[in-house]
């Protein structure tokens, strides 16, 4: 059996409770079937976090699994990929903001820290390459052109978001080498996740 780390327990109560005001916001600008469900489960996740019940994973994973219903994606494999995407970019860029949040007795350099990230890295490596693999595909279906993405607000966004993307995998690298930027990657994380959002909010071709 692996060893128990008791410090690498992250504030979630502080990011479901952040997603839920997002979520009512959303809401009341767009009061939708998918968007309800989503406040609804965020809700229940942040309120799970407060009592410290277990099972939080399950809401969670029902508001992630909601988000591809309320964007762009049109069609069951469209919404299927944009599902796999979102989970994948929530272990991803989730684990990232986790970690930030963390702060080991000893250091990052510790043995149980680096324990920790060893254990994350090799499911970040995975989550990583599934999201760029769908975002990828995703991409192609709804930008026609490369010039598109200097040409339109929807293409800008996502330019952003890639270089956002890049800069976290640079820092990732950072991470193995040593140097341990845990506040800094969890700003362009912030970023990658504030870029989606906006993704999601405006036309493709806009």
């Amino acid at each position: 059996m692996r060893p128990y780390i008791p410090w690498a327990n992250p504030p979630m109560h502080v990011a479901f409770g952040a997603a839920t005001v997002g979520a009512l916001g959303l809401l009341l600008g767009d009061p939708t079937l998918p968007v309800a469900v989503r406040f609804v489960a965020e809700g229940a996740a942040w309120l799970m976090c407060v009592r410290g019940r277990g099972f939080v994973a399950v809401p969670a994973l029902l508001a992630a699994l909601v988000l591809p219903f309320s964007g762009h994606a049109q069609g069951a494999g469209a919404i299927f990929a944009d599902a796999v995407h979102v989970l994948s970019a929530a272990m991803w860029v989730g684990g990232i903001l986790a970690l930030a949040a963390l702060r080991p007795p000893e250091g990052w350099r510790s043995p149980e820290a680096a324990l920790l990230l060893e254990r994350f890295g090799r499911v970040a490596v995975v989550a990583f390459a599934i999201t760029a693999l769908t975002g990828f595909l995703r991409a192609t279906e709804q930008l026609g052109d490369v010039s598109q993405l200097w040409s339109t607000t929807y293409g800008v966004v996502l330019a952003l978001k890639l270089v956002a993307i890049g800069t976290l995998i640079a820092i990732s690298l950072a991470w193995r080498r040593g140097w341990v930027p845990a506040r800094g990657e969890a700003v362009i994380a912030a970023a990658v996740v504030l870029f989606t959002a906006i993704l999601a909010a405006i036309p493709p071709l806009s």
